[in-house]
């Protein structure tokens, strides 16, 4: 398999995801300006869509999406426990990756890329603040150690890598303690530490 990725940007979860495996990948950054690879490929003739993740699975098949790639992923070991393999404890995952995907994702653009006013600047702190406000009292409140059960999966990846796009747009994340706590626990697995490493963000 081979990943295409942004660094810092939301392939970072898949780049998470597949550390975990601990299974051979290759990665190549990609510069999302210039639609160029690091080897110099015109990104646009590897996915058409022109942004990451974009994964190159078996067969050379293209897969694109976090909601795609990221269970595409974690079911690769299923003694990993990353993902359950049907019923009502899957759809969960994919329940938590829908809204972290339509819903968390989308909130933070106009932050990065809105050119936003002093007004619509507070109004998109305040949604991304209405969602966090969830997310933190879901956290405090699950008998889980993680969102959707007792091991790290997607979900996890995912929210970890969105959360940290607040020290990017100087959003302070310190009313949701739940929330800290729980992404610092996540950055101290060793997977994490090293693609953070491989993506040059420490």
């Amino acid at each position: 398999m081979k990943l295409y990725y942004a660094p810092g940007s939301c392939s970072l979860a898949a780049h998470i995801i597949l550390n975990e495996l601990k299974a051979p990948f290759d990665a190549e950054k990609v510069d999302l300006k210039t639609h160029q690879t690091e080897s110099g490929q015109d990104f646009y003739q590897i996915n058409p869509k022109g942004f990451v993740p974009t994964l190159e699975a078996e067969g050379g098949v293209i897969l694109t999406e976090n909601v795609a790639i990221l269970p595409y992923l974690a079911e690769q070991d299923p003694n990993q426990k990353m993902i359950a393999t049907s019923g009502l404890a899957r759809a969960k995952t994919l329940e938590w990756l829908g809204f972290l995907n339509s819903q968390l994702h989308k909130a933070y653009l106009p932050l990065f890329y809105g050119n936003l006013d002093e007004q619509g600047q507070k109004d998109a702190y305040a949604k991304v603040d209405s969602y966090l406000a969830y997310i933190d009292q879901y956290i405090a409140n699950t008998p889980h150690e993680f969102l959707t059960g007792d091991h790290f999966g997607p979900a996890d990846a995912y929210l970890f890598v969105i959360g940290s796009w607040s020290s990017y747009v100087d959003h302070d994340l310190t009313p949701y303690s739940h929330l800290v706590a729980f992404r610092e626990k996540i950055a101290q697995r060793e997977a994490v530490q090293l693609t953070l490493k491989q993506e040059g963000l420490i």
